[in-house]
């Protein structure tokens, strides 16, 4: 009998060795490894917001992992950042996201190669195109206010304000929060519209919509997920950032519970989700779309830890989206990994049926790190410094 007992725990040690890491492990560690071993090692990085929404991930997690494992993050940054040092510009908002890895590692290692760099994105951004309250354009030769635009220059001014403690980042980041604010927001859902145009003029870009602000509002006329997930994620990770007497904290707070607010009442019951046009919940056509799931989720936990909301409702809400996002938007790749999928690809400006013919696909760098945003901050971690 001894014998047989001691057989069936050797079968059961062989049993659980073979056990995938994808399935030892939380879904967003597993995706995290994927991310950076296989999906987008450091030499894959290029000089783009997608990407830049992933380094920012890697950030994150540099920030939560025990000093034992805090090395893994920064060597991948670091050559993430040393690939692409001679390319590093802030010519348009999406180009200053990647900054945030400079400015990142100028503060962590104290190399002034990275602080050289930083400061160089920083003095580009200076120089790009505003709207007449102050706002930053989305386009180049456009006045064109985009939601979007918020995180792409959030991440990196975020990223400023720890590296030197000075106001001046912060206070742009707020004054861009403001200028779109004024423009995009919908007091009645809390949302922001994706687009406002300041000059009407008629512009046709590669992903985008002729005419979408020929209107008495020169604004677009739909809440579009993701868009409104940068804002959200921004919101989330600047509150985080600012201490806690600072003169923004509570602004930052407000601005955040406005848009979280509704966000339960239009989440998928039946699948955890957002869809990609989330305040349609019941339109013909719409579809579940899973980073501005795992980006509204994760403002949600933000706002739960902060205090901001405590209504079991809000609690509920994001438990709902983390097991949803697990059983709908998480699969299995190769025997170590899983990945993302429902993440809808890049998009631009447009009517309803615009964005309801944009497709889905799987594996975006940005549904990547929005995933790992939100998997570890539910999961235990907050800190984003």
């Amino acid at each position: 009998m001894n014998t047989l007992i001691k057989l069936g725990f050797l079968s059961l040690a062989i049993f659980c060795s073979t056990l995938s890491d994808a399935q030892q492990k939380t879904w967003a560690d597993s995706i995290d490894a994927y991310a950076r071993e296989s999906f987008m090692p450091p030499s894959k990085y290029k000089w783009t917001w997608q990407r830049a929404a992933l380094l920012d991930a890697m950030i994150f997690q540099y920030n939560l992992a025990p000093e034992s494992e805090k090395a893994i993050y920064l060597n991948y940054i670091r050559a993430a950042m040393d690939g692409v040092y001679g390319r590093a510009n802030g010519k348009s908002p999406n180009a200053v996201a990647s900054g945030a890895g400079m400015a990142f590692l100028a503060r962590i290692t104290g190399e002034e190669k990275y602080r050289k760099a930083a400061d160089k994105v920083f003095a580009d951004y200076l120089k790009v195109q505003r709207t007449e309250n102050g706002g930053i354009t989305h386009k180049s030769h456009f006045q064109e206010l985009w939601d979007d635009t918020i995180y792409m220059v959030g991440v990196f001014l975020q990223q400023m304000f720890l590296l030197t403690g000075e106001e001046k980042y912060m206070d742009e980041l707020l004054l861009q929060i403001r200028a779109h604010h004024e423009k995009l927001s919908d007091p009645a859902t809390g949302l922001w519209y994706h687009g406002w145009d300041g000059d009407d003029k008629n512009r046709c870009n590669w992903c985008g919509q002729t005419g979408w602000s020929k209107n008495p509002e020169k604004r677009s006329n739909e809440f579009w997920g993701r868009g409104n997930g940068w804002v959200v994620v921004t919101l989330s990770n600047t509150l985080k950032v600012l201490p806690d007497n600072h003169r923004h904290k509570a602004e930052v707070g407000a601005y955040l519970l406005e848009m979280i607010s509704k966000l339960p009442e239009v989440q998928d019951q039946a699948t955890g989700h957002w869809f990609q046009l989330p305040m349609r919940p019941t339109q013909p056509g719409n579809y579940i779309e899973s980073s501005c799931t795992a980006m509204f989720a994760y403002g949600i936990q933000t706002a739960l830890q902060a205090g901001l909301v405590s209504d079991e409702r809000f609690a509920a809400s994001v438990k709902a989206a983390y097991e949803g996002l697990r059983a709908h938007s998480v699969r299995q790749v190769g025997e170590q990994y899983l990945t993302v999928q429902n993440v809808c690809k890049g998009t631009c400006i447009g009517d309803m049926e615009y964005y309801l013919n944009r497709k889905a696909s799987s594996e975006k760098p940005f549904g990547l790190g929005m995933f790992i945003f939100f998997g570890r901050a539910f999961e235990g971690g907050a800190s984003v410094q």
